[in-house]
């Protein structure tokens, strides 16, 4: 809009632009560079995304969305100290940012800290603990919805335990990765992926009729999940077998 450039003319009415522009459909140059270079990540355009969202940080230097995004080229190009760095500001600022928790942990195997790696998932998913769903309060038109970061942590509830499985399952620790997945699998009882994972964990643990239920119960979920039918011919499971039986506990 017009006015809006008249706006920004002068440092208050820049100010004034920042703060209202969520009210007035007014975009702050922090909300248009940090939009570009989402676009560019998207599209593989990763030397002109990055000169973008640093311009974006120029304007905000703890934008959290600038931060995860900088923080995964970064990662893509093995700059694994600046890309750790760009990963924890962003959960400073939000603790709810997938592309940041996938990203920190990523960072901290690669450079081989899968014990910080699991410190900070464990530190992540205790945010998200006493979060309750908030998308009830959508349907309050008189209020404005402030809840998307709650949202995020409630419905992220689910990647946070299986980050957490799997990395124990990097340690070697079963045991542990276990309980996560089956945590996991308490909040989502109907999802194959996770009863997939928990049967080739079971695999790799030496445990063939633990494997075998879990591959069945996902097979019983969706048939046509990729490695799924190679699995269960590893594990001796036949499609014939899979009818009948019960849930594992």
């Amino acid at each position: 809009m017009e006015w809006c450039k008249l706006l920004k003319t002068t440092v208050a009415g820049a100010a004034l632009a920042a703060m209202l522009g969520l009210l007035t459909g007014c975009e702050t140059n922090l909300e248009k560079f940090r939009k570009e270079g989402v676009r560019l990540y998207n599209a593989q355009q990763y030397d002109d995304s990055l000169a973008t969202l640093n311009k974006a940080l120029q304007e905000n230097n703890s934008d959290p969305v600038s931060n995860a995004y900088v923080g995964l080229i970064d990662l893509r190009s093995d700059h694994l100290q600046q890309a750790e760095y760009h990963f924890q500001l962003a959960l400073d600022m939000d603790p709810s940012s997938e592309e940041a928790k996938a990203g920190l942990t990523a960072t901290l195997v690669q450079q081989g800290k899968p014990d910080l790696a699991l410190d900070a998932l464990e530190r992540a998913a205790k945010v998200s603990e006493g979060v309750e769903d908030p998308r009830g309060l959508k349907t309050n038109i008189k209020v404005p919805y402030t809840k998307e970061i709650d949202e995020r942590l409630f419905l992220g509830k689910v990647k946070d335990r299986i980050r957490i499985a799997k990395a124990y399952e990097t340690l070697g620790d079963y045991d542990n990765a276990f309980t996560y997945y089956k945590e996991a699998l308490k909040l989502e009882p109907d999802d194959a992926g996770i009863l997939m994972s928990i049967g080739l964990l079971a695999e790799r643990a030496k445990n063939p009729e633990r494997a075998r239920e879990y591959l069945r119960l996902a097979y019983l979920k969706d048939p046509g999940l990729p490695g799924l039918s190679a699995a269960m011919t590893r594990n001796g499971l036949a499609i014939s077998d899979v009818i009948g039986g019960g849930r594992p506990k």
